[in-house]
């Protein structure tokens, strides 16, 4: 008895090129240096090795590929949360020195998922006219753990404000007593 024939893809990646599909959904071609696949690197560290980006779908602030023609360009100056990224990776529990690549392409994300994030606010507050904390907490009110912790951080900024500012009145007063 014979095999059904399964069809071919529609684009077959060439020698050296493989599909990897990132956890977004999107795919991305990726070609080691040599031709070959590399062995023990991920292929995402492999794409951010070679200095190659996922191929996505969204629009980007920094302009390339996927910006609009007519959109200005904007470079993004690259290594800025660095070392907040390293050490937030070591507190998740990974090497306390990390790859460069592994930043690199961790940075690349963060960016790209605030900038979304951004932009997404910008369109909910567009009806207002004004950009609020509030637009951002709507966006992530179905991600409970982030709702959680975006509502925690605010308050411990309002309680951090109210501190400081009970400690200059404080200040004050202590002045124009001592005069």
């Amino acid at each position: 008895m014979q095999k059904p024939a399964t069809p071919a893809p529609a684009a077959a990646p060439s020698k050296g090129k493989s599909a990897v599909q990132n956890p977004s959904g999107h795919h991305a071609a990726t070609t080691a240096p040599s031709g070959t696949p590399s062995k023990g690197k991920s292929a995402a560290a492999q794409a951010a090795a070679a200095g190659q980006g996922s191929s996505s779908h969204h629009h980007s602030a920094f302009g390339g590929a996927g910006a609009d023609a007519s959109a200005p360009t904007l470079k993004r100056k690259r290594g800025v949360f660095q070392k907040d990224l390293q050490h937030m990776m070591y507190g998740f529990g990974d090497d306390p020195n990390p790859l460069p690549e592994t930043v690199a392409l961790l940075e690349d994300i963060v960016v790209e998922y605030v900038t979304d994030l951004v932009h997404k606010a910008q369109n909910v507050a567009s009806k207002r006219g004004k950009l609020l904390t509030e637009d951002f907490l709507y966006l992530i009110r179905k991600d409970l753990r982030k709702l959680h912790r975006a509502t925690e951080l605010l308050s411990m900024n309002e309680e951090l404000k109210q501190a400081r500012k009970a400690f200059d009145v404080d200040e004050e007063t202590l002045a124009t007593n001592a005069v």
